[in-house]
């Protein structure tokens, strides 16, 4: 059952536990992988880690990586949480067995969770990412991206939190339902990691309701 929805962000969330959030009080952000392991068919890719369907596109190579930084840029403002050092998490990734981190599943979850401590390992996987083609006042392109996340309870496996995130910045003359996040963009066309920050502003936000 979807929780709450933002289109005018592009997020999403579509499970929260809240009860079950009260007691996580240790969070480690995973890599997030590059791309689902699924094919695209048709134009649309499925993320193998939650099922959810998105129009496919490119996918940058770094664009994991760029990903959880900015997960980890929001967290750490969170002074009601403990997040463990992306250093530290990405020191056990890259020594886990490349079988378990070449399938992302929520058994890599738990496995990396539990050798840092953590209560709870948020994931995820990313869907396009396509940076605009232009500069802030004119582009070809528009910025887009996609992404899932999931916060796993690395004790009893269970999912604790779990939201999308899809968003092609459209000109205001377009979208004039859009004018608050244009104006909080800054006004123009936005790089994709501003489209990516802002949404993962948005969605964490209903953890800390």
């Amino acid at each position: 059952m979807i929780r709450a929805f933002k289109p005018h962000s592009g997020v999403v969330i579509l499970y929260s536990a809240k009860p079950d959030t009260i007691l996580i009080k240790k969070i480690a952000v995973i890599p997030f992988r590059t791309g689902s392991l699924n094919p695209v068919e048709n134009g649309v890719v499925i993320c193998h880690l939650t099922g959810q369907s998105f129009k496919s596109g490119k996918i940058e190579p770094d664009s994991g990586k760029n990903v959880t930084s900015l997960f980890h840029q929001k967290l750490i403002l969170n002074k009601s949480i403990e997040l463990i050092s992306e250093d530290t998490v990405n020191t056990i990734y890259e020594s886990t067995d490349k079988n378990i981190v070449d399938k992302y599943d929520f058994s890599l979850g738990k496995i990396i969770g539990g050798t840092v401590g953590a209560d709870a390992v948020l994931m995820g996987v990313v869907m396009r990412y396509e940076e605009r083609e232009g500069t802030k006042w004119t582009v070809n392109r528009p910025a887009s991206a996609a992404f899932t996340a999931v916060l796993l309870d690395v004790k009893s496996g269970e999912i604790l939190w779990k939201m999308r995130f899809d968003k092609t910045q459209q000109a205001l003359s377009e979208n004039v339902l859009d004018i608050k996040n244009f104006i909080r963009g800054g006004g123009g066309w936005q790089e994709v990691n501003h489209l990516l920050l802002m949404g993962i502003e948005d969605a964490l936000k209903d953890l800390e309701k």
